[in-house]
This record gives C-alpha cells, sequence and structure tokens, in this order.
C-alpha cells in the first residue's frame, strides 16, 4: 500500500495544489482583495434590505456564499445580521423536517447578530390558521429579549401567550406591532408594555388586548388600536378617553384608534400641536339613539390639531339605512363643527370612508383644506351611497371653475380616490376635471357602471402624465 507521502505526489494531486495555488495568487492581485474590511462591512450593510428573509437571492446570505473571505466578513459583521423577516407556510405545517430546519436556521440567525439591537418580523400565511410554527419561532426570538429593538407579530391569539410572562423584559423594545387576522376574542391576554420602558410605537390589529394601566402611554409617538369588529364594547376607547390620551401625549405624531361615539361627559379641549396623522374609526356606540350628530359634534369642538397633515375618516358603526331610514342616516354627521376643525388644520391628505355626506358637504370640506394633495373618498362596497361623487364635485375640482368664494379649490391635488363611487359621473365632466389638471393631477381612481366610451379611451391614452385606473 503507497505511504501518505507517495500519495501526496501524484501528479495529479500537485497539478490540483498548483491550481489551488494559482487561484489564491489571482485573488491576492485582485483589487477588490486589498480593500479593508471595514469598507466590505459598509458595502454589505448597504446591501441588505430593509426586511431581510430567508432568502439566498439576498444578502446577507447571498454574500456569504461568494468566496471563503467574504463569508468571514459577513459572520463576523453582526449588523448584517441584526433584523430578520420570517413567514411560515402550509409547508412547514405539514412536514415537521421543514419547521426544524427554519427553526434552527433562525436560531443560527439570531446568534450571529451577537448583541445588536435586534428588529425581527413573524408573519404566518394567510393560508395557515395554525399557532404552532409562529410559537416556535417567537419562542426562539423571546430568548434575545434584551436586545429586541423592534417586533413585528402577525399570528393568531394562542401565540400571543408567550408574551404574557412574568419573566418577559424588554428594556430595549422601542416598537411593537401586533396583528391577528384571525381573532379569537376569548383569551384575554396582558401585553407586556410595563416591561418595555423605550417603547414609543404601539401597534394592536384585530386583538381584544387587555389594557395595561401601569404603562404610561403618554410617552409613545405613534399609537394604532384597532380591534376587531367583534370585539367587545369595552375594548373601544370613548371619546372622553380618546381626547384625554390626546390631551397629555405631548409627543404624539400619528395615531389610529377606535371610537365609541358616547358623549364626552367632560369638556375637555385637547390640543395636539405635535399630531401629524391622525386616522379615527367610530363604532356607534347607541345605534338605536339617533343623537349621533350631537355626540360626533361635541367631540370635533374639543379636538384641536393645528399642524395635522393627514386625516382619515371611517364610518364603521350600526348606523345604516338597515338600521335607521335613510334620512336620518345621513343627518347624523355634525358638519358645521367638522367645517370648523378643517380649518385649524394644515391637511395634504384626506381621506373620508363611508361617511354620510353630500357632494355640496364635499366641496364644503375641500374648501376648508387649500394645500390638499390627495383626497380619497370611499363608499361602501354593497349598497353604499352614491351622494357624495358626482358631477358637482367634478365641476368643483376643476380648476378653470370659479366657485362662490372665487378661488379654485384644492388646486396642489395630485392624487383623486373615488372608491366604490363615482358611477353618477358623466364622462364629459371626468375628462374636463382631469384636462384642467393636467401637469399637477398624477393619480385617479374612478368607479364606472359601464365601459368607457371611444371619446373617454383616445382621452385616457393621451393623458401620459396621470395614470387612471377605472373599476367596473
Amino acid at each position: 500500500m503507497p505511504s501518505i507521502v507517495e500519495a501526496a505526489t501524484k501528479p495529479e494531486d500537485q497539478i490540483a495544489h498548483m491550481k489551488n495555488a494559482l487561484r489564491e495568487y489571482v485573488a491576492r492581485r485582485c483589487p477588490a482583495s486589498r480593500l479593508p474590511i471595514e469598507l466590505w462591512d459598509l458595502i454589505f450593510e448597504e446591501c441588505v434590505p430593509d426586511a431581510p428573509n430567508l432568502s439566498l437571492v439576498d444578502a446577507p446570505l447571498n454574500v456569504s456564499q461568494v468566496c471563503r473571505r467574504w463569508r468571514n466578513i459577513s459572520l463576523s459583521n453582526p449588523v448584517l445580521w441584526s433584523a430578520l423577516a420570517v413567514t411560515p407556510t402550509r409547508h412547514h405545517i405539514e412536514h415537521d423536517y421543514a419547521l426544524e430546519a427554519l427553526h434552527r436556521i433562525v436560531q443560527l440567525w439570531l446568534r450571529r447578530s451577537v448583541a445588536r439591537p435586534l428588529s425581527v418580523s413573524l408573519a404566518q400565511s394567510d393560508a395557515v390558521e395554525s399557532e404552532g410554527p409562529i410559537s416556535l419561532l417567537l419562542d426562539a426570538v423571546l430568548l434575545h429579549a434584551p436586545h429586541l429593538r423592534s417586533l413585528d407579530i402577525r399570528t393568531p391569539e394562542a401565540c400571543l401567550v408567550l408574551l404574557d410572562s412574568p419573566a418577559l423584559y424588554l428594556p430595549a423594545l422601542e416598537r411593537l406591532k401586533i396583528e391577528t387576522p384571525w381573532p379569537q376574542l376569548a383569551a384575554s391576554i396582558t401585553l407586556p408594555l410595563h416591561r418595555a420602558p423605550r417603547l414609543c410605537s404601539l401597534a394592536v390589529l384585530s386583538f381584544a388586548a387587555t389594557p395595561v394601566t401601569s404603562f404610561d402611554y403618554t410617552q409613545l409617538t405613534e399609537l394604532t388600536l384597532l380591534p376587531d369588529a367583534q370585539a367587545p364594547p369595552e375594548v373601544f376607547w370613548t371619546a372622553e378617553e380618546t381626547l384625554t390620551f390626546l390631551a397629555e401625549a405631548p409627543r404624539l405624531r400619528t395615531l389610529r384608534i377606535a371610537v365609541n361615539d358616547f358623549m364626552p361627559r367632560r369638556r375637555i379641549l385637547a390640543h395636539a400641536d405635535a399630531l401629524l396623522s391622525l386616522t379615527l374609526e367610530f363604532r356607534d356606540a347607541l345605534s338605536t339613539v339617533p343623537r349621533r350628530r350631537t355626540r360626533l359634534g361635541a367631540f370635533f369642538s374639543l379636538l384641536y390639531t393645528p399642524n395635522l397633515r393627514q386625516l382619515t375618516l371611517r364610518d364603521r358603526g350600526a348606523a345604516h339605512p338597515a338600521v335607521w331610514p335613510l334620512y336620518q342616516f345621513l343627518d347624523t354627521w355634525p358638519q358645521a363643527q367638522f367645517l370648523a376643525y378643517l380649518g385649524a388644520t394644515q391637511l395634504r391628505a384626506l381621506t373620508l370612508e363611508h361617511l354620510p355626506l353630500y357632494e355640496t358637504e364635499v366641496i364644503e370640506c375641500l374648501q376648508r383644506v387649500p394645500l390638499l394633495t390627495e383626497l380619497v373618498l370611499e363608499a361602501r362596497a354593497q349598497g353604499g351611497s352614491q351622494r357624495n361623487v358626482g358631477d358637482l364635485l367634478l365641476c368643483a375640482l376643476t380648476s378653470r371653475t370659479v366657485p362662490p368664494n372665487g378661488t379654485p379649490i384644492v388646486t396642489a391635488l395630485r392624487k383623486v380616490e373615488f372608491r366604490h363611487c363615482g358611477k353618477r359621473c358623466t364622462e364629459q365632466a371626468l375628462i374636463s376635471m382631469v384636462d384642467s389638471r393636467l401637469g399637477a393631477l398624477e393619480y385617479l381612481r374612478v368607479h364606472r357602471s359601464a365601459l368607457p366610451s371611444q371619446d373617454l379611451a383616445a382621452r385616457m391614452a393621451r393623458w401620459d402624465m396621470v395614470k387612471v385606473d377605472m373599476h367596473y
């Protein structure tokens, strides 16, 4: 039997050794190989997407598979592994080996981050309602709880029990978002907000969480509380609680909240000077008593947001022609108080969804916000009223038209969306409005009841600078 030395001196081994030596020599002569490690770190960090996933075509996994030097550099840089987005699929439910492999990869990824602040997103596929995959992965993530800076969870409610542990402490957590697309509305889970002293952004969607009284909500800069429509009434904030919070939250910049429109018992004037974006979903708490105009009017008369840039109002209440007569439903909006509120803002974007407004009332609203650049009007998809969008509104939006006050309205408008509405608009009014705003208007969405005529189709082809999205 030949010895090891003899085997190593075989011609084919010598040739392989010389090829490897030649490759290393060429690699050392390459200009890229002479770049310092610190520069490679910066280059690799720029390659990482905002939400890195487990794909081999994205950084940091792709750069770690190029060569030995790149792999060593990428594995020794914790910044590359400080963010992770994982989405388990049905494949991980049906095959234990796939879920176990995913679990090991997540563990390895998190260990490579060392002690860097972590940003983690766990989102379960819509086709999977089992809590198994997310529970396993969330348990691995919470082992690194002291380093979590951002946590985004989209999972069934059963997985959130892991967040209700008394031993859980989140000293670095700044952003928490929880969404449950399959709300069970049975579990009573207390979020660990009082154990996250640096939390400044909180979003809870479709989830009836137990409020934490020991948490100082006034430290937040962003707050989203939008429970499921079938959640118990005590989950929603009242108008008085909303006004009190706005009055006591000096740093709040974004608020999205569902409100039960009970009449405020105390006249709390809410000065929210820092608020830039506001989304309100009104849930009618007393649908059998037609005093909604009074209740909502009291709310808007006590709200003052002078620097507001974006406003979204949604009517998710039971107030509907099926419950009230149509004339009562359309008489539930406090137009006078709402106009006074709009006039004291600096709105750039306005969204009105399912509100009981006529065209004339919409025009009055637009006259109060001259700096508006984005307008969205939405009717209910099934049987929604078409009274808020018609030729009268399009005529008012035509910049050549001078309304009674002598000044064209919203001259800077760039985006217009009529969702599930606009069927009453004639083609001529639509063409006149777009033609008058060519050069400023960038996007138009409208629902139509009939296919466009040849004239409208020809006009749409000539509107190069305007994207027109028509739904039928």
